[in-house]
């Protein structure tokens, strides 16, 4: 009988057999490149060394399985450090190797790293500059986490629309008519001030975290675009697109070398202009925009507002569900 596969820590020149393991076991859905690894997991501020696995086997086997638990790090803006809470990032098994429980094996490595660290529970996905939102339904990992004693409830999608033929909705050009005072367009120079203080005010937990370190490491104040009233910003949404420095989760599953895949969200609006239809308006010139840009399809994602963003053209791509384990 042969011995079960070891599980030690992650080091950097496995980089290329975890690569493989992700793409042989998801790579058809979600093609995980060196970019986006090492962006979310190795660059991303919450990344700790101690909280990275490997399960391998002795050579031609190597690297047959990558675990991945995070706990915030730095407070996420509002929402602070989450101490009652930590993730999981990521999972996978090499298909060759599932159903001899080497992803169990895995996590329990994670569930153990954020017991140590007092986290009491542990999310599914959804952690600070996440791979997943949640379990994607496709894969059949579904079974897997409730029967390690996952309570697996609500779900999340991904959204795209082709831009072939868009136009914009009649009731864009009543919302904007009705509310002359505001305009709708990208940010400029010197408005970051102005944008975090509204999302300070409207939005001050993981989305001002999130814009805050998009910025701060380069991000291009134009790919926000705002909703403006007498020159304070009283909305945004946040564009990705293919010369973007930062693979946001709306584009990071796309393939970035052809350039026609474009991202957007967050979004959000003040809440006194909220229900005036200018949420669809502020949608359409993001669409617009990311069009002029030369973007051919658009993906939002980890959204459950599937009638809102129905209303222009938009469908679900994939599909989430929301996963917690109490520890």
């Amino acid at each position: 009988m042969s011995a079960g596969p070891a599980v030690a820590a992650y080091r950097q020149e496995m980089l290329p057999e975890v690569l493989d393991v992700w793409n042989a076991a998801l790579g058809d859905r979600f093609p995980l490149s060196r970019e986006l690894f090492v962006q979310n997991a190795i660059a991303d501020p919450h990344f700790d060394p101690q909280g990275c696995w490997v399960a391998h086997r002795p050579a031609p086997a190597g690297v047959i399985g990558i675990c991945l638990a995070k706990i915030a790090r730095e407070p996420l803006a509002a929402d602070g450090v989450l101490p009652d809470r930590g993730w999981i990032s990521l999972l996978a098994v090499h298909p060759a190797s599932q159903r001899r429980g080497v992803g169990r094996a895995l996590l329990r490595q994670a569930e153990g790293y954020l017991r140590a660290r007092g986290r009491r529970r542990a999310v599914l996905g959804g952690d600070p500059d996440h791979f997943l939102p949640g379990i994607p339904l496709a894969t059949g990992a579904l079974a897997f986490f409730a029967s390690c004693g996952y309570r697996l409830a609500g779900d999340a999608y991904d959204l795209r629309r082709s831009l072939a033929g868009y136009e914009t909705p009649a009731a864009v050009a009543a919302a904007t008519a009705a509310h002359p005072d505001v305009v709708i367009r990208p940010l400029g120079t010197g408005e970051a001030p102005r944008l975090l203080a509204f999302l300070d005010e409207a939005f001050p937990g993981r989305w001002r975290y999130t814009v805050g370190r998009f910025l701060d490491s380069g991000g291009s104040i134009g790919d926000i675009m705002g909703v403006v009233e007498r020159g304070g910003v009283v909305g945004f949404a946040h564009l990705f697109h293919s010369a973007s420095p930062w693979l946001g989760p709306s584009i990071a599953w796309a393939a970035r070398t052809t350039g026609r895949a474009g991202g957007l969200g967050p979004m959000g609006l003040a809440r006194a202009l909220r229900g005036r239809g200018l949420g669809l308006a502020l949608l359409d010139r993001a669409v617009r925009r990311l069009a002029d840009l030369g973007i051919e399809e658009v993906v939002v994602d980890w959204t459950d507002l599937l009638a809102f963003y129905g209303r222009l053209g938009f469908s679900p791509w994939r599909q989430y569900r929301h996963g917690e384990k109490s520890l």
